[in-house]
């Protein structure tokens, strides 16, 4: 087969959470690109946050980010948006209301800042996972309400709790909210909302129309179960060797863990050796 297109995610595939890529990872990046395959990063993470990434991988291609809610070209002035998809307003007030009442600690992303009510972890926490300004808000209903005011818009809810918390919040909100809001573990640590009509597979399989790339000629890489939606659409999927059970039920193949580079080899066997290494 012949691969066109290559998206895959950031922490726990292309690196060690919150480290930087190894080189044979970005080695790996440039053989694809050397080929012509449009690589693209898919990540949970903000725009400002999957940026110095991105750089440091070599990407040139437009980034799919907030967990498929926004696609956005890289640069560095002035990017232009290919692709958004805010929080719809209702059950994200119902969210935040329930937040509240529960004791969660949830955060809200815009564009630009995440708005947080309670400061719950150390600062180096935040700087280590989300890398983009942070804004004190008396109440989360109060931020949509400055987000609002600025003529933005709330793009993304993250829960942040201990992983076996997360292990019983992420089917409750679930089953809560239906398919008035999509709910996405990204990391043992987080879960997060975003809006129903996005994903990292929808965010992909727009990329792909956009450049008259078939499907069969793309592939997906990740570790989560946001990941799972492009692993599963792509035409070859890959989940790496550290990856959760909803990314491995849908793979194609299953790559070495993001310890031994297993990124590096799933882009050595299906574009460099055109699927038969």
């Amino acid at each position: 087969m012949t691969v066109r297109l290559l998206a895959f995610d950031y922490d726990g595939t292309a690196a060690m959470d919150g480290g930087l890529p190894r080189a044979a990872v970005c080695e790996a990046v440039a053989r694809a690109q050397a080929r012509g395959v449009r690589v693209v990063l898919a990540t949970g993470r903000t725009y400002a946050s999957a940026l110095p990434y991105a750089r440091a991988l070599g990407l040139r291609d437009p980034l799919i980010c907030y967990q498929g809610a926004m696609v956005r070209e890289l640069a560095e002035a002035d990017p232009h948006t290919l692709l958004v998809e805010p929080l719809p307003e209702e059950p994200l007030a119902e969210a935040l209301a329930h937040a509240e009442a529960a004791g969660l600690d949830l955060t809200l992303y815009d564009e630009t800042a995440m708005y947080y009510a309670v400061m719950r972890r150390p600062q180096e926490f935040y700087d280590r996972w989300f890398g983009m300004p942070m804004r004190r808000v008396p109440s989360l209903p109060e931020a949509i309400r400055q987000i609002r005011a600025a003529g933005s818009y709330p793009i993304k809810g993250l829960y942040i709790a201990e992983a076996t918390e997360n292990d019983q919040l992420v089917p409750d909100l679930r089953a809560r909210f239906g398919d008035r809001l999509s709910v996405v573990r990204s990391h043992d640590l987080f879960a997060e909302l975003i809006s129903p009509a996005a994903s990292k597979g929808r965010a992909l399989a727009h990329l792909a129309q956009l450049w008259g790339i078939p499907r069969s000629e793309t592939m997906a890489v990740g570790d989560s179960g946001n990941d799972a939606s492009m692993i599963e659409w792509a035409g070859v999927g890959v989940a790496m060797g550290n990856a959760s059970h909803e990314a491995l039920a849908v793979a194609d193949w299953v790559a070495p863990p993001v310890a031994e580079d297993g990124l590096a080899a799933a882009i050595d066997r299906y574009v460099a050796h055109d699927g038969r290494g």
